[in-house]
């Protein structure tokens, strides 16, 4: 499926470029192929997450401003995710 919903391959970042044209190849739908993607992402920015929660106990060794940063980093890698997600652990509620 390569409907107006998807924009073109070429247009894309090379890593996700490459990543999605070999799961076409491989016979995957490019919607399942996008799904995946976002499967994935969601769970890095959760691990991301979950890491400055630890790094909060030592806030010496980890300013604010760095764990700010890798909120932030979750949040690219998946906004939607987001929403659901505690002020405190950078999300928006």
């Amino acid at each position: 499926m390569n409907g107006p919903l998807y924009d073109p391959l070429e247009s894309l970042p090379a890593a996700r470029k490459k990543l999605i044209a070999a799961f076409l190849g491989h016979g995957m739908e490019r919607a399942d192929a996008e799904e995946l993607l976002a499967d994935y992402e969601a769970e890095l920015a959760e691990q991301l997450r979950d890491e400055v929660d630890e790094m909060a106990a030592d806030p010496a060794a980890f300013p604010k401003a760095f764990r700010e940063g890798m909120h932030f980093a979750a949040n690219l890698l998946d906004p939607h995710d987001g929403w659901g997600v505690p002020p405190e652990r950078g999300g928006r509620g």
